[in-house]
């Protein structure tokens, strides 16, 4: 297995500083190519709980960050990062703005539903990255690609 337990247990260390060293460190891991999609995967889920719950912000911002590295090595399932949509409303806006491009990442058409509502965020470039996100997503009201409309 390439994906070291010390940094996942780093992610529940007492001191914020170690928690958000593991993550920066997970997420230069996860920026390379030496993981499997299932170490990914597991890695991710990891630091989706680190995103959502550490109480503090720099550490959830290295853990959102970590995962973004990794969707821009790997496609990452929506229903592994979709804990992030019930939680999107509490987030700071700079941690709003990781989050939106992880679901976007995704490229899940079922991902559109939770960044929308962010195209109109007070913050401009929450806004943006709303934006951004749903660019990435298929056009869920084209018609799909068949023989006699290509």
């Amino acid at each position: 297995m390439n994906l070291p337990a010390d940094l996942l247990a780093g992610l529940h260390a007492p001191n914020p500083r170690d928690r958000d060293a593991a993550a920066e460190q997970l997420g230069d891991l996860l920026h390379g190519s030496s993981l499997t999609q299932d170490e990914t995967e597991a890695a991710v889920v990891c630091l989706l709980a680190v995103g959502i719950n550490d109480p503090d912000d720099a550490v959830r911002e290295s853990a959102l960050n970590a995962i973004g590295n990794a969707s821009e090595r790997r496609d990452l399932p929506l229903h592994l990062v979709a804990g992030l949509a019930p939680r999107l409303h509490t987030m700071p806006a700079p941690l709003l703005e990781h989050a939106l491009g992880i679901l976007g990442a995704t490229r899940d058409p079922d991902a559109h539903p939770m960044i929308e509502p962010y195209r109109h965020h007070p913050m401009a470039y929450v806004r943006e990255a709303a934006a951004m996100a749903l660019a990435e997503l298929p056009d869920h009201n084209a018609p799909a690609a068949t023989d006699h409309n290509l």
